[in-house]
């Protein structure tokens, strides 16, 4: 079942490679009316992430939580598995390695964010990607991805998204012609 959601995810990347990055209710009302794709809550609190969950799965988006950034909820094997089991997202977004094992055991999709700050940081986050596995890396910030060799990219073999710092649709296009799947973004100008 995994692989399928996998799949379905991938094709609608493929389709709508713009990822909305929520960040307050108010970004939820603007992404509610649009078509299905695939959305991304980065700032939430634990009372409230059931309701903006089930509100944005009612209309068909596949939504992931940072689980990093949920304000209440302790990234421990209890509080994964109360996100999971009661939140019911269809992904876990985090920078650790053992939140997103815990995730994968728990038959749910992955993405793990590395930073792409120097070559050090870079050569630590591909070892983490290669010694858990995720669904998808996404690389932080985003806006790197231009700049650096496609050769140093090709060197994670997940699908990537890129996210953090990306203004204009300029930037999107040629993050996307590096051959990265999708970008996730606040700019809600950029979320058509």
């Amino acid at each position: 079942m995994l692989m399928s959601r996998l799949g379905d995810l991938r094709s609608l990347m493929q389709k709508h490679p713009m990822i909305p990055a929520l960040r307050s209710y108010q970004d939820i009302d603007v992404i509610l009316n649009a078509s299905p794709r695939c959305v991304f809550i980065l700032e939430s609190s634990i009372d409230s992430l059931k309701d903006v969950v089930d509100r944005l799965r009612t209309k068909g988006h596949f939504v992931f939580v940072h689980a990093d950034l949920v304000e209440g909820l302790k990234t421990d094997p209890s509080g994964i598995k109360f996100l999971v089991r009661h939140i019911s997202p269809d992904g876990i977004i985090s920078t650790h390695k053992n939140v997103l094992e815990i995730a994968r055991d728990l038959n749910i999709l992955t993405i793990l964010r590395i930073f792409l700050l120097d070559s050090q940081a870079f050569k630590k986050g591909k070892h983490l990607a290669y010694s858990m596995n995720p669904d998808f890396v996404e690389i932080l910030p985003g806006i790197s991805v231009i700049s650096v060799e496609e050769a140093i990219l090709k060197e994670i073999p997940f699908p990537l998204i890129a996210g953090g710092l990306i203004k204009t649709k300029e930037q999107v296009n040629k993050i996307l012609s590096r051959g990265v799947l999708a970008v996730s973004t606040s700019e809600k100008s950029l979320w058509q």
